[in-house]
């Protein structure tokens, strides 16, 4: 067994991770002002709009990519004990294509025929190959896409006027991040004789939970309220995201590391945990502590329409604190590949939430979202702690598990 300390896979996750957390933090802030001056140009009502069609494309997009979102880096890293990643790829651009197919006429049947250039936000989503570049420790070519969609999405975004060319400006952003994506990451034609098996969905299954807890208060909103409502409360859910988004950032440049910790030194694996967990707890009453100045910041970002916005505003920040706390816990339990019991414990939140969310809705509108939010992320923070994450497991339980 190696005994190489810990430190030398901090310094392996930091060559990979900063330059991919730097391009990524561009993208994502080039996105956050490109969707600001939506939600401006807009008003609440165009806004949400466009923010429920957005949703809707993020959801099915989610499905295209199939959990590679999450689990691509951790497979490719984990050499192929996870199968293969040109079976892989084939399979999800079949799901994509599909879902693509499915949400443009839905849009067309609806009547939101305006709205259809955002199905470019499924493409983005499931043909992008980022994982495959950050499993092989290749922070810059895997954070590249991400970079282009946040520049294309605010230049774009200063030419709309409308729902339908907010829609188009999101589509422009979407679709170059998948251009690039796939030219700057090819992936060889060997290991495709799995091309027949479906890969596991617990992955996908968990990835859909995470965005139910995170995001289906926006559309519950518009449905139970109104479509201002639902503008108001995404455009202020645009603050919590963008942090959100460069934790993910962290967890996807973390998931290579740590996959290969384990398979060469438990010690060293057991370590990296401790000391993220520590890092994230402070990190998290940081985030926690600054929801004042969001209070202060909503009007002076958004304008007087988006008032409402300040106290629900309040409650997701404490959220975004929780969940900003729970990141490494969800990270080490993707690295052991317990896929169906992570799926269940993220489900459980996703379910929880609905349920607050049918129940306080109605009543409490855009606070009660927030608070049911706050409610769910609690709950899988510690069904996380409590379950997923056992220090004493052996190495090799976890590498090769009974029900991936």
């Amino acid at each position: 067994m190696s005994s190489r300390p810990a430190s030398g896979y901090f310094e392996r996750w930091r060559s990979v991770a900063v330059p991919y957390i730097a391009l990524r933090v561009g993208g994502q802030a080039s996105e956050f002002l490109g969707f600001l001056i939506l939600a401006r140009r807009l008003e609440p009502s165009g806004f949400g709009q466009l923010s429920i069609a957005f949703l809707v494309c993020r959801y099915a997009g989610l499905i295209g990519d199939w959990g590679a979102l999450t689990r691509g880096s951790r497979d490719v890293a984990a050499s192929g004990r996870h199968g293969s990643p040109a079976a892989f790829v084939r399979h999800r651009t079949l799901v994509t294509v599909v879902m693509t197919l499915v949400a443009a006429g839905g849009f067309v049947a609806t009547g939101w025929s305006q709205l259809v250039p955002t199905v470019a936000v499924i493409l983005g989503l499931g043909l992008s190959r980022d994982w495959v570049a950050l499993g092989r420790e290749q922070g810059p070519r895997a954070a590249t896409p991400a970079a282009v969609q946040g520049g294309v999405l605010l230049v774009a975004s200063l030419a709309a006027t409308s729902p339908a060319s907010g829609a188009i400006a999101v589509g422009l952003g979407y679709g170059a991040a998948a251009i690039t994506s796939i030219g700057l990451n090819p992936v060889s034609r060997e290991g495709t004789e799995s091309r027949n098996k479906a890969p596991a969905p617990w992955i996908l299954l968990a990835v859909l939970a995470i965005q139910v807890t995170s995001t289906a208060d926006t559309l519950l909103l518009g449905a139970l309220r109104s479509s201002a409502e639902a503008g108001i409360y995404a455009a202020i859910n645009r603050l919590p995201n963008a942090w959100i988004a460069l934790l993910t950032a962290l967890m996807f440049g973390a998931l290579p590391i740590t996959t290969r910790a384990m398979a060469e030194d438990p010690i060293a694996y057991q370590q990296l945990r401790r000391r993220s967990i520590r890092v994230s707890a402070v990190l998290g009453i940081a985030v926690a502590l600054a929801a004042p100045i969001v209070y202060l910041l909503i009007p002076v970002l958004y304008g007087e329409s988006y008032l409402d916005g300040q106290l629900p505003a309040v409650v997701l920040t404490v959220s975004t604190g929780v969940l900003t706390f729970s990141l490494p816990l969800h990270v080490f339990a993707v690295t052991t590949g317990r896929d169906r019991r992570y799926f269940a414990l993220v489900g459980i939140g996703a379910v929880v939430n609905i349920g607050l969310n049918l129940l306080v809705i109605p009543r409490w509108g855009t606070v009660g979202a927030a608070a049911a939010t706050l409610a769910a992320q609690a709950l899988i923070a510690v069904l996380l702690w409590s379950q997923t994450i056992h220090p004493s497991a052996p190495a090799h339980e976890a590498l090769h598990p009974a029900t991936p």
